[in-house]
């Protein structure tokens, strides 16, 4: 079974013991083993229970980081503090970070390999605090580390509908090598020239894997594997970035064998020209009950591709709001699709890009209010997720921006 966003609801006392839980054994299933596992126990259970305390509707989500082989705790809601000054919710006497008297968010500086805070207006503040295991790049493990994060920065999130244990949406991300220009079918917008071509040949890899060395397309990674898994983060200067959302028909386990099948694909070639990866992708999928697909590609020169069949979501975002709303051509990947076509804006002006299933209320790009579009990657699908969750259905949201450096 591939592994999905865990949701903990903290409405009640017993929302700690269970986020506590949910962290300690998704931290164990991807190699933070020990103190470390414990740690990131330590700050689920911990910010369950600020949310509880307050009788809010906040939630803390639990799952795999999509930088590789590690894990993320975020949390959404008015009673974490922006600033963790006066006000600021306090970490418990006895407890191992902070001390008696000190702050939840200076606790969770201590703990945490990364973690990014943000006010979110009407909506509270959202949290996420992320640890690496053992041998992943990009920062050494340990409490308190901070440094470069090469390549993307990447934010996800997969929940199945409630009350299922399989989701039936998936996401996938992959660094793919920059190439010279080709025939790839890439249209420009409407009286724009065609851009410059991503193309490498059939199967080209991407590189490592994250976690376990393997290059992108030699199976599963370790994590978040086959559906929600991300290849080798890139030299941002020197690779281009590669996204899919993908949402199988309906929900349950035949949906989920319809993701799963398309995210391997993906990583099969992830270097292929989009309409040719997402023709892969159908392959995949026939006999399937079939697929929406979203493709992006942000290449090295700061340009956006987009290729998608179907009702997956694609957007460029900014801090001044939704900068771009894609089209996506009607049709069933694995069953009727028309022949695929991609289009490329030339500058995404260091946008955000954003793909999320219809699990996510497509309206909220209509308003998005202030703050949303800004939101650093890792934040924005949990925070998007939790205030426009559609009712009765699976959600996947993938948000990647440019490389962001932490202090």
């Amino acid at each position: 079974m591939t592994a999905v966003t865990v949701l903990v609801p903290a409405h009640d006392r017993d929302a700690a013991g269970t986020a506590a839980r949910a962290a300690r054994r998704a931290a164990s299933e991807l190699g933070l083993a020990g103190p470390r596992a414990e740690r990131t126990a330590e700050c689920a259970g911990e910010l369950a229970r600020a949310l509880a305390a307050r009788a809010e509707r906040g939630a803390v989500y639990v799952q795999p980081s999509p930088l590789g082989r590690g894990l993320d705790v975020a949390a959404i809601g008015s009673a974490l503090p922006e600033d963790g000054g006066a006000g600021a919710e306090r970490w418990p006497d006895g407890a191992r970070a902070g001390g008696p008297g000190g702050t939840l968010l200076e606790a969770l500086r201590e703990l945490a390999d990364d973690l990014v805070v943000r006010g979110t207006p009407g909506r509270g503040t959202a949290v996420c605090a992320r640890w690496r295991a053992s041998g992943v790049p990009g920062r050494p493990p340990g409490p308190g580390a901070r440094e470069a994060v090469a390549g993307p920065d990447v934010g996800a999130l997969r929940l199945p509908v409630d009350g299922e244990s399989s989701c039936g949406d998936a996401w996938a991300v992959a660094a793919v090598p920059a190439a010279g220009p080709a025939d790839d079918g890439i249209a420009g917008p409407p009286g724009a020239g065609a851009g410059p071509s991503l193309a490498a040949p059939p199967g080209a890899g991407a590189g490592p894997a994250c976690g376990d060395g393997r290059a992108a397309g030699g199976g599963p990674a370790a994590g978040n594997a086959p559906a929600g898994r991300s290849g080798a983060r890139p030299d941002a200067a020197t690779a281009a970035v590669t996204a899919m959302v993908v949402d199988g028909l309906g929900h349950g386990p035949a949906a989920a064998h319809a993701a799963d099948l398309a995210v391997r694909a993906f990583h099969d070639s992830p270097a292929l020209p989009l309409p040719r990866l997402m023709t892969a992708v159908h392959q995949a999928l026939r006999g399937t009950r079939g697929a929406a697909v979203g493709l992006l590609r942000r290449s090295a020169d700061g340009s956006v591709e987009h290729c998608s069949v179907g009702n997956v979501r694609a957007y460029v975002l900014g801090r001044d709001g939704v900068r771009h709303r894609f089209g996506a051509q009607p049709g069933v990947v694995g069953w009727n699709m028309p022949p695929p076509a991609a289009q490329r804006l030339p500058d995404a002006l260091d946008g955000t890009l954003l793909l999320h299933s219809d699990g996510v209320d497509g309206r909220w790009a209509h308003s998005p209010g202030p703050g949303l579009t800004g939101l650093p990657a890792p934040l924005l699908p949990v925070v998007l997720a939790h205030a426009h969750r559609a009712a009765r259905d699976d959600v996947t949201a993938l948000a990647v921006a440019p490389a962001r450096r932490t202090p």
